[in-house]
C-alpha cells in the first residue's frame, strides 16, 4: 500500500496586508510516487499551496504533514527548514537562479548548506547530473555557456542533488522549445517512475493528460476537483468555468463524436490514443 507523502488538513493562508484568504480550508493527501498536476487560473491558490508544502510559507491555521514532519502556525523556523530535506522546488525559469562559475559549484550549493562532506557532495553532483541526462564533463563548464534546455537541467540537478523524495515544479517547460520541452517532461516522468513524488503546477492540459495520474483543480483558494485527468476532461463546461481548456486530443475526439464519428473513448489523453480511437471507429464502420 502506498504511503502518504503529503497530508494537508483544513489549511488556511492569508497574505500579509490582505484580507481575502489565498487558501480557504484546503485538505488533500498525496501518496508517494504520485504524479499530481495542479491547475487553475492566476490567483486560484495553486502557487500558495505548493509554497506551503515546500515550507516557503507557514499556514495561518490547519496542518501539513510531510515525510513525518507536522507543520502548523506554531512551528519554529528550524523545524520548518527541515522540509527542505524532503521537498525540492523547481521555480519557473529556474535557470535565472544560476549564479556560480561552474556547473559543479552551482549544483553543490544546496548540499554545502546542508553540511555534507566533500566526498558526499561530489557523489551527489555526479548522481544529479546523470539523473538529468547531462554528461559529467559539463561539471567544469560555465552554466551560462549551455543551451536553455541544458541550463534548466542544471538548475533541476541542483535541486535533485539534495535527494528530495518530493519534487515540486512550477510551469517547468515555460519558455522552452518543443524539443527541450519533450526532453524535460520525459526526464520528470523518469524521476517519477524511479520513485520521486511529482507535484507539477501547469496550465498545459496536454501535459496533464500525458503525464499526471491525478489532477487537482483550484479556484478562489479552494479545491474544486480532485480526480483523474480523463474524468476531469469529461466535463468541458467545468473546465470553461475555470478558464481551462481541453487537450487537443480530447477536443478533437469530442468534435468528431458530436459529428457522427461514434468514438468509444471521447477523452483520449494523447494524440496517439486519439488516432487509435479513429482507426477503431473506421474499422467498425467497415464491418
Amino acid at each position: 500500500m502506498a504511503k502518504s507523502a503529503v497530508t494537508v488538513t483544513n489549511l488556511h493562508y492569508t497574505y500579509p496586508n490582505t484580507t481575502k484568504e489565498a487558501l480557504a480550508g484546503v485538505s488533500l493527501t498525496i501518496q508517494e510516487q504520485d504524479f499530481v498536476a495542479i491547475v487553475g487560473q492566476t490567483g486560484s491558490g495553486k502557487s500558495t499551496l505548493v509554497s506551503l508544502i515546500d515550507g516557503l510559507l507557514q499556514p495561518v491555521s490547519g496542518q501539513l504533514k510531510i515525510a513525518g514532519l507536522a507543520i502548523d502556525a506554531t512551528t519554529k523556523a528550524d523545524q520548518l527548514s527541515k522540509i527542505h530535506h524532503h521537498v525540492g522546488f523547481v521555480f519557473q525559469f529556474p535557470e535565472q537562479q544560476l549564479f556560480a562559475e561552474t556547473v559543479a559549484e552551482d549544483i553543490s550549493f544546496g548540499p554545502h548548506n546542508l553540511g555534507w562532506s566533500e566526498r558526499k557532495i561530489q557523489e551527489a553532483i555526479d548522481e544529479a547530473l546523470m539523473r538529468v541526462g547531462l554528461p559529467l564533463e559539463l561539471k567544469t563548464r560555465s552554466p551560462f555557456a549551455l543551451s536553455g534546455g541544458q541550463m534548466r537541467r542544471v538548475a533541476i540537478a541542483g535541486v535533485l542533488a539534495m535527494q528530495p523524495g518530493i519534487l515540486i515544479l512550477d510551469e517547468p517547460t515555460a519558455g522552452l522549445d518543443t524539443q527541450a520541452t519533450n526532453e524535460l517532461l520525459a526526464l520528470i516522468k523518469k524521476l517519477n517512475d524511479n520513485g520521486t513524488t511529482i507535484i507539477m503546477v501547469t496550465h498545459q492540459m496536454e501535459q496533464v493528460a500525458r503525464y499526471a495520474n491525478r489532477v487537482i483543480a483550484m479556484n478562489e483558494g479552494a479545491i474544486v476537483a480532485d480526480t483523474t485527468p480523463q474524468q476531469l476532461f469529461s466535463y468541458p463546461d467545468k473546465l470553461t468555468k475555470l478558464s481551462l481548456t481541453l487537450p487537443a486530443s480530447v477536443e478533437i475526439a469530442q468534435f468528431l463524436n458530436n459529428n457522427g464519428a461514434k468514438l468509444e473513448n471521447t477523452e483520449p489523453l494523447t494524440l496517439e490514443e486519439l488516432a487509435n480511437e479513429i482507426v477503431k471507429a473506421m474499422e467498425k464502420n467497415n464491418d
